[in-house]
């Protein structure tokens, strides 16, 4: 792994995309890919899931939007203000 001037271990990363088929992956550019190395896998979903309206409504209902920001943050920097 390659060292920088301080000291850090630094790593690049890449990405690329590949499809699966009966297991096994097909990077769609291959020549991109290094000829050894590790990987880390993220397998994309793509089934459509139907977002629950009745859960969405519950979270909106719990927020406070008659909340005034500015004095909201004025009340949590005072806690800080008192810490002596």
């Amino acid at each position: 792994m390659p060292q920088s001037p301080r000291g850090f271990l630094m790593t690049a990363y890449s990405t690329t995309e590949a499809i699966v088929k009966e297991g096994k992956i097909y990077p769609l550019e291959p020549d991109k890919l290094p000829k050894e190395g590790k990987l880390l896998l993220i397998v994309l979903n793509e089934e459509r899931t139907q977002a629950d309206p009745e859960k969405i409504r519950a979270l909106l209902g719990s927020l406070k939007i008659n909340l005034d920001s500015a004095e909201w943050q004025r009340h949590i920097r005072s806690e800080w203000d008192s810490r002596s």
